[in-house]
């Protein structure tokens, strides 16, 4: 099948096509292996803008908790860093 080595029921008869099972192999597994990190690194690289968000959200809001901001100015500001 496309995403595995196959069933064992086709094999290489000589030398040349034993090296060359050899090779796909090899350049096939490294590709799934570079597919596979690329996919992790963009998922791990969403985490981080969120949490980075949350967090500046947080100071946003503990900001204006402190500064004793109307409620009316809070929206604006909320609204403003969401947009």
């Amino acid at each position: 099948t496309i995403t595995s080595v196959g069933y064992g029921d086709i094999g290489p008869k000589n030398m040349v096509e034993t090296c060359v099972a050899i090779v796909m192999i090899v350049i096939s597994g490294v590709s799934w292996a570079i597919l596979l990190g690329q996919v992790c690194g963009v998922v791990a690289g969403l985490g981080e803008e969120e949490s980075e968000f949350r967090s500046m959200m947080d100071g946003l809001n503990s900001m204006m908790h402190d500064r004793l901001l109307p409620q009316g100015m809070r929206l604006r500001l909320r609204t403003f860093f969401l947009t």
